[in-house]
């Protein structure tokens, strides 16, 4: 099957035109978007006009796009309260432009990309009954000695925009389920707790991204100190979301979610091949869209809905880093 990629979305930030918000496709996730996100025409159409002025008039943003598909990221996310929404796409193009190792020149054709596709690092597994996008992420697959933790972040960083330009993903949500079997420490020792609070603030601040479910599964005891760590990064509502399990039996007994899985999961039907390819072909096919977001520019000192961010290298004497822990 041959993947045809998308075109570069314009970055103008006073188009001409501007295109029409069209309701989703599956009538499952428009019902959801009314139920869960009051999304009905005349409120879109009244906050796409509202962001879109904002845009126009804010002397701080350069460049960006404009365009309904990835203003309704942002919308949707804060169900339709303009500035909310405003203020998660400052957050955003700050965030890209604060940390450009982690966000800058993402292109999913790199040879690295495949690498961490085969290897089953991160998986796609579909969507529940519930319209929702489930991902699997195991560390145990992920080759620590080849990939630094700032590799590890452009990775998500390009799984996480193919989610976020799917509508459906955009209204429904995303499931993630971490397998933490066979991690070893220096998996954790990898992350500072600086990157990890950065990193979090990222996501859950400026990620326009609406996490439904986080499922931990087998955490060894030597990763509690991280997960605790990452909790606190995080708000009362993520941690609401967070369920953990001692084993894969406690997670299939009480999840609905054990058939997604992958066939080497008891229980699991789809096949590992199929998974990395849509995988692969969702990469494709937004390539020029996470390439283009490079051009998206704003003058971060004139950004006056972002209050206070922490910036790089902040509390790193202050809570140190567990790279100086003595592991394999």
């Amino acid at each position: 099957m041959t993947t045809v990629p998308l075109g570069a979305p314009c970055v103008e930030k006073c188009p001409e035109k501007y295109d029409l918000y069209q309701p989703a496709g599956s009538a499952l996730h428009r019902q959801i978007a009314a139920d869960e996100l009051r999304e009905e025409p005349a409120i879109v159409e009244q906050a796409l006009e509202q962001m879109r002025d904002w845009i126009a008039k804010n002397p701080a943003i350069h460049t960006c796009r404009t365009d309904a598909s990835f203003l309704l990221r942002f919308l949707r996310v804060r169900k339709f309260s303009h500035l909310a929404a405003c203020e998660t796409l400052e957050r955003y193009l700050v965030s890209r432009q604060r940390f450009p190792a982690w966000y800058s020149k993402l292109d999913t054709a790199e040879p690295w990309v495949q690498v961490m596709i085969d290897s089953e690092f991160v998986v796609p597994l579909g969507r529940d009954e519930l319209g929702r996008v489930v991902f699997l992420v195991r560390y145990a697959n992920l080759d620590i000695d080849r990939f630094e933790v700032t590799d590890q972040i452009r990775f998500f960083t390009m799984v996480f925009e193919t989610i976020c330009h799917d509508e459906l993903n955009q209204i429904a949500g995303l499931v993630c389920v971490f397998d933490e079997t066979n991690v070893p420490m220096r998996a954790f020792a990898q992350w500072s707790l600086t990157d990890i609070k950065n990193y979090i603030d990222c996501v859950t601040k400026a990620l326009p991204l609406r996490v439904k479910e986080v499922h931990v599964v087998n955490l060894p005891l030597f990763g509690a100190a991280v997960g605790e760590w990452i909790m606190s990064c995080c708000s009362e509502k993520l941690r609401s979301r967070l369920k953990c399990y001692r084993s894969m039996d406690e997670f299939a007994g009480k999840c609905n979610l054990l058939s997604l899985m992958p066939k080497e999961y008891y229980g699991g039907k789809q096949e590992a091949m199929d998974l990395k390819r849509q995988l692969r072909e969702s990469l494709d096919r937004c390539r020029n869209i996470i390439l283009a977001l490079d051009d998206m520019k704003v003058d971060e000192k004139r950004c006056l809905l972002v209050k206070s961010q922490t910036k790089p290298g902040g509390d790193e004497g202050m809570i140190g880093s567990f790279r100086k822990l003595d592991v394999d």
